[in-house]
């Protein structure tokens, strides 16, 4: 089996995929599955600690409704890294599911 001109092969898209993965990790990501020339990585957005506990003391613990809520309702970032034939790195961020979205609803 020949390659076109531009096309790499299976293992250049394997160390291409794995270099990738490798600098998110460095940035603090968590790689959930590797499959070929996919993976799938996530992290889920933190919340300021040291501010949230000077918040509460300075109101009286009135804040800590505020600090349940956001630890509810953090954020999980799933980015998918694909490797196509061309050797080209593709990131898709896909959007949460939210059901109380108007866009998620069929008019």
């Amino acid at each position: 089996m020949s390659l076109d001109a531009g096309t790499v092969t299976a293992e250049q898209r394997t160390e291409l995929l794995n270099y990738e993965v490798a600098q998110f990790a460095a940035e603090g990501w968590t790689v959930s599955s590797v499959a070929g020339s996919q993976a799938a990585l996530q992290r889920t957005k933190r919340i300021r600690f040291w501010l949230n506990v000077f918040l509460t003391f300075v109101t009286r613990g009135l804040w800590l409704f505020v600090v349940a809520l956001s630890i509810l309702t953090r954020k999980v970032e799933s980015p998918i890294l694909t490797v196509d034939h061309y050797g080209r790195v593709k990131r898709r961020f896909p959007r949460p599911w939210r059901p109380w979205a108007r866009d998620t609803w069929s008019h």
